[in-house]
């Protein structure tokens, strides 16, 4: 059963965790624009608005959550570890997350997900997001939110 027990702020040494993530066709493929990992993880770094944390079963990092706050708002990605997908982990990643006292003044959290990404927005959806509107942006992507 997912569980997870704890967040950590992604630090360099966990870079080498998450680039063996992108070995998988499908995370490479969405998730693209984080490559190369070193010099995305420089930049998101030193965003003071910007925060990546590593979620974990025990010892086991079972993914991350990209965050980005504007005001009460905070935008959110999230990549599962494929060796956990579909096994309940997103949704109980998102869940622990909105419930984490750090992260009490998000009135608001906002997932921006590629249509086609079924899997993403059946996870965001079971974790309690929905549909700001049925179509998709200019862009091709779907706004999931959650309001606390």
């Amino acid at each position: 059963m997912a569980s997870i027990d704890r967040f950590q702020i992604v630090k360099e040494p966990e870079l080498k965790i998450i680039e063996h993530w992108f070995r998988n066709e499908d995370t490479r493929r969405r998730m693209d624009g984080m490559l190369p990992l070193d010099v995305w993880y420089a930049r998101v770094n030193e965003d003071e608005n910007g925060s990546v944390i590593m979620a974990y079963d025990g010892q086991l990092p079972a993914g991350i959550v990209v965050m980005e706050f504007v005001e009460e708002r905070a935008y959110i990605g999230l990549i599962v570890n494929p060796l956990y997908r579909l096994q309940g982990y997103g949704k109980q990643i998102l869940q622990n997350l909105r419930n984490h006292p750090d992260l009490t003044r998000v009135r608001e959290w906002a997932a921006c997900i590629e249509e086609d990404n079924q899997i993403s927005v059946a996870c965001f959806q079971a974790a309690g997001f929905t549909l700001e509107d049925t179509e998709p942006d200019e862009d091709g992507f779907l706004t999931l939110i959650l309001r606390s």
